[in-house]
């Protein structure tokens, strides 16, 4: 089925118009056939000029008691005045039904009575109602839409100018925590969540970000933030909203890693000094061992603080005590 409305559709074609129309005779001339044509085109335009926008087509019986049709063949604006929400506005606004009935010709004398030029018919119970809905649709036809052409340079310029907010994350990088990943969430939910409820574009950018600007070729000089954009400056700000809240839980969750960061760095020093300790507490009972008294006793003066670590190196030293002698009576 084609997806073209049935007024952006090309009436009937000669084949099917003029002989629809008027049935063209044995012995008639092809001239003679236009011309009959012709005289059928003005017969539906002397119609709507005479009775001053009486109705074109048949009456619907679901009509009002006051009818109006205009012709928006050769309108420029039809593309407007034929959407549902243009008419249903004009209903909103004063009362009266506006429906689009014909078939839009590009040559207009190929009309027929059958399928008349496009236009547009207007039904309202009164008729202060119908002039309203008539003068709407007027006004509506003589209004400039500028370029049916849309221009993608004057398309970027008008979302630059999208109001637009820059909010900084302000989390420093540590081990076993992806900033960016935590802000974006597991496949960019919370990203994802944020357009979502507000209509609006969120991106991480900056330094960290991935984020790589198409002018310059890599990503911004400053620290990683997140921008948000969109048409309306309500639903950026509640974006900003819903952004900071976010930002609010993923520094929380920093807050938590580092001080589990800086508490395994004490152990790991706090382990280091022990191992020192029992190591030279190790190497005097060596030297006793092998030799004369080891010449400081300090390292017998340190509490054991990790019995099995002492045995550990107790054994280990003790076996290579062992070894030495094995080696030095073979």
């Amino acid at each position: 089925m084609s997806s073209k409305r049935k007024w952006d559709q090309a009436g009937p074609e000669d084949a099917e118009g003029p002989s629809k129309a008027v049935k063209v005779e044995d012995g008639k001339t092809a001239s003679e056939a236009a011309a009959a044509a012709a005289a059928i085109a003005a017969k539906i335009a002397a119609q709507f000029a005479s009775s001053g926008g009486a109705s074109l087509g048949p009456k619907d019986p679901h009509d009002g008691e006051f009818t109006k049709d205009i012709d928006i063949n050769d309108v420029r604006n039809r593309y407007l005045l034929t959407k549902g929400a243009t008419q249903q506005q004009i209903h909103e606004e004063t009362g009266a039904s506006v429906s689009t009935k014909g078939v839009w010709y590009p040559d207009r004398s190929k009309a027929t009575e059958r399928d008349p030029p496009l236009y547009l018919h207007i039904s309202a119970n009164s008729q202060e109602m119908l002039d309203k809905a008539a003068d709407k649709v007027n006004e509506l036809i003589n209004t400039d839409m500028g370029s049916l052409v849309e221009d993608k340079s004057s398309r970027v310029r008008e979302r630059r100018k999208w109001p637009e907010e820059k909010i900084p994350i302000g989390i420093d990088s540590i081990r076993n925590f992806n900033v960016r990943a935590k802000v974006v969430g597991p496949s960019g939910m919370f990203v994802k969540y944020i357009q979502q409820e507000t209509g609006t574009r969120v991106q991480i950018k900056g330094q960290g970000s991935g984020f790589v600007d198409q002018e310059t070729g890599h990503e911004h000089d400053e620290p990683m933030f997140i921008h948000v954009t969109g048409p309306d400056e309500q639903q950026v700000q509640r974006a900003k909203a819903l952004t900071e809240d976010l930002l609010e839980v993923v520094r929380g969750e920093h807050a938590k890693m580092k001080t589990v960061l800086q508490q395994q760095q004490m152990e790991l020093h706090q382990a280091q000094v022990q191992y020192a300790a029992y190591s030279a507490y190790g190497v005097c009972m060596l030297r006793s061992c092998l030799g004369p008294s080891c010449q400081s006793d300090a390292a017998f003066k340190l509490p054991l603080h990790d019995f099995g670590l002492y045995l550990r190196v107790v054994f280990s030293l003790t076996r290579l005590y062992l070894g030495i002698r094995a080696s030095t009576s073979g």
